[in-house]
């Protein structure tokens, strides 16, 4: 496997590097990375937050009105799908390491087998397992959907998103299990989700077309016509004594 530096490594910034004189984006870079050494998990969660509310906001930027349920929804379930992936991740590193396709493919690197593992496990089982069901009941649920209207707006999206969600994450998903270290996976996420979450929004952020009205629609006959049909029939009933 690929030797990655140690979490202390990484983050821990000696207070000495942070001058005076330094960059602005390096100084925040490096409040950021010490934000991380310390309260990792809340960190990362803001992260995943504050990008989810840009990359819906940019998402609605298209549509006639602002709906802050949707925003909320998707910030939440952001927060939340966040502090999963913390305690997924490190897992899904350790036991999927290249020993089950080691066998099938002897001739190939274990650490590409191990990255090809690692986003296997994630995209074919954390995502349509997990992933998607915390976001539909999450998202619906807080936007005041209903159970019957939720389960319709699931089978209407899933799978084309599980198509796009293929296709968009498992490169990414790659590179950061081959290629970013461990502390710095999620916000690396984080910040290719504000694309997804643009993605996700668009698609399927809005619950409006599948509300209660929308699941069990009764066809209302329209006054007039009531009148009209009325009218018709007395007319031929008329008619025919004649």
């Amino acid at each position: 496997m690929h030797h990655q530096p140690s979490r202390n490594s990484i983050l821990h910034v000696p207070a000495s590097s942070t001058k005076l004189h330094a960059e602005p984006l390096e100084v925040i870079m490096t409040m950021y990375k010490q934000s991380l050494f310390d309260y990792p998990v809340p960190t990362k969660m803001l992260t995943g937050g504050i990008l989810a509310f840009v990359g819906d906001a940019v998402a609605q930027s298209r549509e006639p009105e602002y709906d802050k349920k949707r925003a909320g929804a998707f910030v939440s379930f952001d927060l939340v799908y966040r502090a999963v992936q913390c305690s997924l991740f490190p897992t899904i590193v350790d036991i999927c390491d290249g020993h089950f396709l080691a066998p099938v493919l002897p001739d190939i690197d274990v650490h590409f087998l191990g990255t090809l593992e690692q986003t296997f496990a994630n995209q074919f089982l954390v995502i349509p397992f997990i992933y998607y069901p915390v976001f539909y009941s999450l998202t619906g649920y807080l936007q005041g959907l209903s159970f019957e209207a939720n389960v319709e707006r699931a089978q209407n999206t899933l799978i084309p998103l599980l198509k796009r969600n293929w296709l968009f994450w498992i490169p990414v998903q790659y590179y950061q299990f081959g290629y970013v270290d461990e502390p710095l996976q999620i916000p690396f996420l984080c910040v290719a989700g504000l694309a997804w979450t643009f993605i996700l929004s668009a698609y399927a952020g809005s619950v409006k077309t599948f509300d209660e009205e929308s699941v069990a629609v009764v066809p209302v006959v329209p006054v007039e016509d009531e009148i009209e049909k009325s009218t018709i029939k007395k007319l031929k009933a008329k008619w025919l004594k004649v």
